[in-house]
């Protein structure tokens, strides 16, 4: 037994390297993993890192508002003296805590309905949860969310709900189509014929081969749901004042331009830099599962 299991932990340490080579060959990879560990840091570092922590508050400092960028403010100061770097950096906080939890709800609705509609692909069953992910991919993500942050008091959980709704039948449309391709594999048909239930064959054959396409997803999506985050705070449905989010921030900034364009500017750069950076690691961590179908 002991042996066995010596076996077991060497190959998972192999094939642990093996994928950590496929994904290095990237240098894109290596960038976007890179930024997303910094991202990450930075969002639960932020009270101990920026240069003025209590400036992510309600906190008026009128003898430095608008200060353009410089050695002591190195983003400058946005028009009651707040400090943009340090706005910006607290910002990651709620970027990545909507996008952590976002995904955290839609993703067991979306894999769990996929896997059942999928292995019951031609029922009911299929036919009444794949029609009801239609009726909602049907409409364009931003327009739902906001029509739906539009009805709700505009907050930053708010958001994450209006987000939420609209986000699972993605998840159930991609683990369907991988569930139907997998449904008449040999492995599922074994399984079938050795009289493993359907909960058994979904969820212990099925579902640990859905995980590639379903990382990768995770990966990207994260980029979406922070700028559809920002896009409903920019037009006052998400986060609210004082709350250092980056959406309220170039929102807040664009009232300045060009003159103040540092307000708009950094948190700007901010979420791109957050999107691309899960993106490349995305892309990296498709580009191992891809070549391991091969």
């Amino acid at each position: 037994m002991q042996i066995k299991e010596s076996i077991v932990k060497i190959s998972a340490r192999y094939d642990l390297k093996r994928k950590w080579y496929r994904f290095s060959k990237s240098p894109l990879s290596i960038v976007g993993l890179i930024i997303a560990v910094i991202s990450v840091f930075l969002a639960l570092a932020a009270p101990y890192v920026v240069p003025y922590p209590t400036h992510a508050g309600l906190v008026t400092n009128f003898k430095d508002k608008f200060l353009p960028p410089g050695s002591t403010y190195l983003f400058g100061t946005d028009e009651i003296g707040r400090d943009v770097l340090s706005r910006t950096v607290f910002g990651f906080q709620y970027s990545l805590m909507m996008a952590a939890v976002v995904l955290t709800l839609v993703i067991p609705p979306g894999v769990i309905s996929g896997l059942i509609a999928g292995y019951y692909r031609g029922t009911w069953i299929d036919t009444l949860i794949m029609r009801i992910a239609d009726v909602f991919i049907a409409v364009p993500p931003l327009v739902l969310a906001l029509s739906i942050a539009a009805v709700l008091t505009p907050s930053v959980f708010n958001a994450m709900m209006a987000v939420s709704l609209m986000w699972w039948p993605w998840y159930t449309r991609l683990v369907y189509n991988t569930t139907s391709a997998l449904r008449n594999e040999y492995f599922v048909q074994a399984a079938e014929v050795m009289g493993a239930s359907p909960f058994r064959i979904i969820f212990g054959e099925i579902l640990p081969n859905c995980l590639g396409p379903i990382l990768t997803k995770i990966t990207l999506d994260v980029g979406w749901v922070i700028l559809l985050g920002s896009a409903l705070s920019f037009v006052g449905l998400g986060a609210q004042p004082p709350t250092p989010d980056l959406g309220t921030m170039v929102a807040s900034g664009g009232n300045f331009m060009p003159d103040a364009w540092w307000i708009s500017m950094f948190p700007a750069i901010a979420i791109c830099i957050i999107i691309l950076g899960f993106n490349l690691l995305g892309d990296g961590i498709r580009d191992i599962f891809v070549e391991e179908a091969r």
